[in-house]
């Protein structure tokens, strides 16, 4: 019995360095010869990103949604990085960034990495406080942004068997934050399953960054708090009337402990796993990307629906019309 445990546990160790040391292996050649386009970089992980990349000697083309993102990104990099301005959920806009950008190639050279990390929070609130417009919204730049940027540059990094690699979320597993982010990200789970298989034949593959909460724009609890209390006030008497003020306040002071009890500063985890993605000999499919995603979510979407449910409603206040009753 002891001998059949030694021998599992032997196997085992042999198992974890073998995983190890393929992880630790990364591509030969000189960064210097790769060209990456990144959407979403005026702050966040893509400005992140654009400045590790940079260090490491890689021509990248940093996709900016405004001039001042634009400045900042010259100003904190070196010649290798040419920003272009970008708004994803414009075609137009689209079609041009990638005008400049092959026009900024050498001739016969592709891109070796699309990074689509362009994402927006979205309207915060109960299923019916939200409208179609605020699913639009979100959708347009975590989903269809995604979508029509990977179509347009696909040709680029076909013919040069490169990488693509997408950020979603532990949302686009688990529902546990506002339906329209949730949607998107769902959603762009999806595609992003669907674009690796049509392309398994291709050379090109397909990464997928899920990260959990991390200290952006995106998880800052006094954002988060203002779309709240911004829904609210565009609902109709009613709706108002049937939630309450009181709903509001305990919403978000819940939301603000969450928050700051759960977001991690350690962004560079996430920024890390992207440049793995690009680097790497043997990069994985999925990047579970920090300490709550691959506790706390991965128990969570796991575990049968009556126990997620209740984890992630016990904390919920509950409308004033539905205490009445």
């Amino acid at each position: 019995m002891l001998e059949i445990l030694f021998i599992g546990l032997v196997l085992i160790i042999l198992y974890i360095t073998y995983k190890w040391y393929r992880y630790c292996q990364l591509l030969p050649g000189n960064n210097g010869d790769k060209y990456v386009f990144i959407t979403g970089c005026d702050t966040g992980f893509g400005f992140m990103l654009t400045k590790r990349l940079d260090s490491l000697g890689f021509k990248v083309f940093p996709g900016c949604l405004t001039e001042r993102g634009m400045d900042n990104v010259k100003n904190q990099t070196s010649n290798n990085i040419i920003p272009v301005q970008i708004d994803v959920t414009k075609q137009a806009s689209i079609d041009q960034a990638f005008t400049f950008v092959k026009s900024k190639l050498p001739p016969n050279k592709g891109l070796w990495g699309l990074v689509n990390n362009a994402g927006i929070a979205g309207a915060v609130g109960p299923v019916d406080w939200l409208s179609r417009e605020d699913y639009d919204v979100c959708l347009a730049v975590n989903l269809f942004g995604m979508i029509d940027v990977t179509k347009t540059f696909l040709p680029l990094i076909r013919d040069y068997r490169g990488r693509i690699v997408n950020i979603t979320s532990m949302m686009g597993r688990i529902a546990a934050a506002p339906c329209p982010y949730v949607v998107s990200k769902f959603g762009a789970e999806g595609y992003c399953d669907v674009l690796r298989r049509d392309l398994y034949y291709t050379g090109t593959t397909v990464h997928i960054l899920e990260p959990g909460f991390f200290a952006t724009n995106i998880a800052e609890p006094n954002s988060v708090n203002n779309s709240i209390r911004k829904t609210y006030e565009n609902l109709p008497l009613e709706t108002k009337e049937y939630y309450g003020q009181e709903y509001v306040d305990n919403m978000t002071d819940s939301v603000k402990r969450l928050l700051n009890h759960v977001t991690s500063p350690k962004t560079e985890k996430v920024v890390n796993a992207y440049v793995h993605a690009l680097t790497a000999k043997y990069p994985k499919y999925r990047y579970v990307v920090g300490v709550d995603a691959n506790t706390v979510f991965r128990m969570l979407w796991t575990v049968p629906e009556w126990l997620s449910d209740l984890i992630i409603t016990c904390t919920r206040p509950k409308p004033k019309g539905l205490i009445k009753r």
